[in-house]
């Protein structure tokens, strides 16, 4: 397999190449599947990287699954803060997809959204804000109003009205958006997660901007959120938990937060966590 450095769209296919069979097709896609498994996000990205080379050369550049993989790689590095060379990646495989595949094609629109994303966490959250608008009813068309990938869009979108600066807008969008997605996705979904967090990091802020006493306590599902936070220890460094249990303190008029939180039970519900800790 090549080792050049991870960014590049990988090697041209040779012109002479075979078709590749369907074995080699499925034993390429299990390794991209078994990535889910590597011990460190490092790893991850490694080996996402080998299979998109390996499947570059097999099965050729614009295949289906070599596309598929590659905005997997792109998709990695976002999240491993790579986000400018993510943002480089996924722009080729957005431009590869549409050509190839057709831009309406589900994972064309999927790339989509993982570049849009990518842009916003790159500083950019108002062409990140325009992306998202532009993808969303092309995606409800093809999904409907209830697909996860819709509504995921719709979260990133309101994430990066903050980013952008109108918190306001987006702790309603936020507000509105959680009871909607604890609905139409099922029980644990990773999308309630990450909606509950990008509303707790904005819920200290919005009291701020509305002038909310912190005596007048907190809402269920801004509590439930800034619960949901410290449950899945959702910080950069501990003096920003600190930060946060020190706030869900001051806003609910609760004490000893940090040690009631030792002993909630390992995978307790944020709900159930919630009722405990402001009991």
């Amino acid at each position: 397999m090549s080792a050049e450095s991870p960014g590049s769209f990988g090697p041209t296919e040779p012109e002479d190449a075979a078709p590749a069979d369907d074995a080699v097709r499925e034993v390429l896609i299990r390794f991209r599947e078994a990535a889910t498994d590597a011990p460190s996000d490092e790893a991850k990205l490694h080996l996402l990287d080998l299979v998109a080379r390996e499947m570059t050369a097999r099965l050729g550049r614009f295949d289906r699954e070599t596309l598929v993989t590659w905005r997997e790689v792109g998709c990695q590095q976002d999240s491993d803060g790579k986000s400018a060379a993510a943002v480089h990646l996924l722009s080729q495989v957005v431009t590869d997809m549409a050509q190839e595949l057709g831009p309406a094609d589900p994972d064309t629109l999927v790339a989509h959204l993982e570049l849009a994303t990518a842009i916003g966490n790159s500083g950019d959250p108002r062409a990140a804000m325009q992306r998202f608008q532009e993808l969303l009813p092309a995606l409800t068309a093809v999904h409907g109003a209830y697909d996860a990938r819709v509504l995921t869009v719709q979260v990133r979108l309101a994430a990066n009205q903050a980013k952008a600066g109108d918190v306001l807008t987006a702790v309603q969008q936020l507000q509105g958006l959680i009871p909607w997605l604890q609905q139409n996705l099922p029980v644990g979904h990773p999308l309630v997660g990450e909606a509950r967090c990008a509303l707790a990091r904005l819920v200290p802020t919005f009291r701020h901007l509305t002038g909310t006493p912190n005596g007048t306590g907190l809402g269920p599902i801004e509590a439930v959120a800034m619960v949901h936070r410290l449950l899945v220890w959702d910080f950069a460094s501990d003096a920003e938990a600190k930060t946060c249990m020190d706030e869900l303190g001051r806003f609910t008029g609760k004490k000893g937060i940090a040690s009631r939180l030792t002993s909630v039970p390992e995978n307790m519900p944020a709900e159930q966590a919630a009722a405990m800790l402001l009991a």
